[in-house]
């Protein structure tokens, strides 16, 4: 075309067929997404200037360089937020080579942009495929620009991607709430990744120098291809491919990433959104509002939680007159007695029948005796109370849901022999989530039995475990193992909350899952995995680095656009010094959800450590579960915040201030909501701490007369059953 300026009106028939692509890899690729409608008339216009074609909307610019081709994205005031590199910016794979996009051949406008054919390095005529490759450049919304890019020939292209400038001062965040890649802790056997059963101090917020992973793992399987740049934009790849980022690991200057192709049309094309800030939380706005804004529990959920591993087969012990678990009834009765206000009762697995203690939807009245005076006692008392739930079909006995799933035909595909569920390192049946009539058998079980009982909610587990996942894997509805494996947790996730909400139509529930992928947020608040207490699956020493994790685990969450979450208090497996459980209280009753349990007891007056019985830690737990109370209008409040924009309760650091270098990678200090400074106490032993104030004044949340100025930094004092929180000056908020 020549140099001119066209602004849209109709669109031609070539630019029509463009953008109907472009619409259709939206219906495929972006789960769970919930698209807006592109800006039309005078919100955007496309400048064709001959070497280049410039794309100028309300709030950014985008640049196509012809010659090479490269696209960069600027502001409205003309600052470079992001830009491909000069070559190899976008990427395509195919019989062993690599191919880029050499320069633009043609272009045609679409609403909101343009749609381009570009030539590629690729030379083979004989082989049919050196066609150009088009690219699509668009606005979605304002401040959402969305790329598609297609190479010819598309079904015999193994691997698409894209390279990005990065200067050396760029922090990108997000991506897992994992610290970071390890390997296997016993390949082939526990596939669990060695970090999480011995956590060390590695990571921050910051994951420059780091090769991250798509690909979800247990047990911190909180996972997103969308990442938050310190340069003011986001950046979110469509679909659930496998892939992986390299952020300037293996070039200092060069963001990368590559995503595998599939057999579908969606999955053979790159799709991804950038969205220009530079607020943190105006980038939160545009990725919720296209991937699906998140889901925000009832009040009640707000509370803190009481829970066990097991709640054990015992002798009952007698509650309100009647026999029940005698590990239940202490919980119940000990509340009461100490003070300790009720919030939610959750009976994690097992507490049903059969194999895994999840055989059938019924409860074991063996290790639950009375379930109907159970769940009045807790009624009366003012409780909700959640189940264990996972789509794994257990059990190879009459009535149970294993057997039944196989005789259905609704296995996940390579089972074999009798139904069964094991723990780690076992085998387990699961179901095939890709089958619509399984997901409605599964759905109707849940329904059915959460309804009869009047049960407020589910723990989601695995999800992620004994997912067949290899190319040769084919699954109900045709799609390869590659290409169900991270998409298996949201549809997993999707369909327990259907079954909540068929249960509760007017929405009185919550579903806590710890599995996620990008969208997962709709349907779901998250915890942490199987954050350790303790090393090699609560067999080794205690540590505090677990809790260090889960400090950084929530923040790293809050970037992905997952902005509740919780993590099991003294970590999952059993912490071994008092210290951890003390700080991972004060740090839980500052955070999206306040949980409590784990592999065995814990509970201040049946301690691992001495003495036993724990007067100061029972102050402690009453202390922090009170204040939790205290402060659930505020906590409320910022979650129906997370609802609208996806602005996340716990808020790290760089939200504060862009502009502050000091704030830029401080991970042990959090916003939590608008007005509430937070610096958590991880380390065993520590009596005080260095805390860094942001701009403004902020006051202590212990003592009014503690005033500290923005910008400075002080010593504060931490004993055991104290953590350091600020107000903002002039805020209000619930006191302690």
């Amino acid at each position: 075309m020549s140099s001119a300026t066209s602004w849209f009106g109709g669109l031609r028939p070539l630019a029509a067929v463009a953008y109907a692509l472009v619409a259709s890899s939206l219906v495929f690729a972006l789960a769970g997404c919930s698209d807006r409608a592109a800006p039309g008339g005078a919100d955007v216009r496309v400048e064709h200037l001959g070497d280049r074609t410039r794309i100028v909307g309300r709030e950014a610019t985008v640049e196509i360089a012809h010659a090479p081709f490269r696209i960069s994205v600027s502001d409205r005031d003309g600052a470079v937020l992001a830009s491909q590199t000069a070559t190899g910016g976008l990427f395509f794979e195919r019989s062993g080579g690599r191919f880029d996009l050499r320069s633009v051949d043609s272009e045609s406008d679409v609403e909101g942009g343009v749609a381009l054919d570009v030539s590629t390095s690729e030379e083979d005529p004989l082989a049919g495929v050196s066609a150009p490759a088009s690219v699509t450049v668009r606005f979605a919304s304002a401040r959402t620009v969305e790329v598609v890019f297609a190479p010819a020939a598309p079904t015999s292209v193994v691997a698409l991607g894209a390279r990005w400038d990065s200067r050396s001062d760029e922090a990108i965040y997000g991506l897992t709430e994992r610290l970071r890649d390890a390997p296997p802790f016993a390949p082939g056997t526990i596939d669990i990744p060695v970090d999480d059963v011995r956590p060390p101090e590695v990571g921050s917020l910051n994951r420059r120098g780091e090769t991250v992973a798509m690909f979800v793992t247990p047990t911190f399987s909180l996972y997103a291809p969308f990442y938050q740049s310190s340069r003011g934009y986001g950046l979110a790849v469509q679909g659930t491919m496998p892939g992986a980022f390299d952020v300037a690991s293996t070039e200092s200057d060069v963001l990368s990433f590559r995503f595998e192709t599939g057999t579908r049309p969606e999955n053979q094309r790159l799709a991804f959104d950038l969205y220009v800030g530079p607020e943190y939380a105006t980038i939160l706005d545009e990725y919720t509002a296209r991937f699906g804004r998140p889901f925000v529990p009832p009040d009640w959920a707000f509370l803190n939680w009481r829970w066990r591993g097991e709640l054990e087969v015992a002798d009952p012990a007698v509650l309100d007159g009647t026999p029940v678990n005698a590990e239940f009834a202490e919980d119940v009765s000990m509340f009461d007695d100490l003070g300790i206000p009720p919030g939610v009762y959750l009976f994690d697995r097992p507490v049903f029948p059969g194999n895994y203690g999840f055989a059938r939807f019924a409860w074991d009245e063996t290790r639950l005796p009375n379930p109907g005076a159970m769940l009045a006692a807790l009624d009366r008392r003012g409780y909700r109370t959640m189940i264990w739930s996972s789509t794994w079909t257990c059990g190879s006995e009459p009535g149970d849901n294993g057997l039944e799933a196989q005789a259905r035909g609704f296995l996940a595909p390579g089972s074999a022999g009798p139904p069964s569920c094991a723990d780690v390192g076992g085998t387990s049946f699961i179901l095939d989530v890709t089958n619509a009539d399984a997901r409605e058998w599964w759905k109707e079980k849940v329904r059915d039995f959460v309804a009869a009982w009047g049960i407020d909610g589910i723990k989601l587990d695995r999800g992620e475990e004994h997912i067949p996942s290899a190319a040769s894997d084919l699954w109900a509805d045709g799609r390869t193992g590659r290409e169900v494996h991270n998409d298996y947790v949201n549809i997993q996730t999707k369909l327990h909350n259907e079954a909540l909400r068929e249960a509760h139509p007017d929405g009185d529930f919550v579903l806590f899952t710890r599995s996620g992928y990008a969208g997962a947020q709709q349907w779901a608040v998250v915890w942490g995995g199987d954050i350790p207490g303790s090393e090699l699956f609560g067999g080794g020493p205690g540590t505090d680095l677990g809790l260090r994790s889960a400090i950084i685990s929530q923040q790293r969450a809050a970037f992905m656009g997952f902005p509740i979450w919780g993590s099991d208090t003294g970590g999952y497996y059993e912490f071994k010094d008092r210290d951890v459980f003390a700080r991972w209280i004060e740090f839980s009753a500052f955070s999206g959800i306040m949980e409590i349990g784990g592999v065995g007891p814990h509970a201040p007056w049946t301690m691992p450590t001495e003495p036993s019985y724990d007067a100061e830690m029972i102050e402690i737990y009453r202390r922090y579960t009170v204040l939790r109370s205290a402060l659930q209008p505020y906590v409320v409040a910022a979650a129906r915040e997370a609802g609208e924009s996806g602005m996340p309760i716990v808020r790290p650091m760089p939200f504060a201030d862009r502009s502050d270098p000091a704030l830029r990678d401080l991970w042990d200090e959090y916003l939590f909501g608008p007005d509430l400074l937070v610096a958590p106490v991880w380390r065993i032993g520590e009596r005080a701490r260095s805390v860094y104030f942001p701009r403004g004044r902020w006051r202590s949340y212990w003592n009014a007369s503690e005033v500290h100025q923005g910008g400075t930094t002080a010593t504060v004092e931490a004993p055991l059953d104290v953590i350091p929180v600020f107000v903002r000056d002039g805020a209000e908020v619930p006191g302690p």
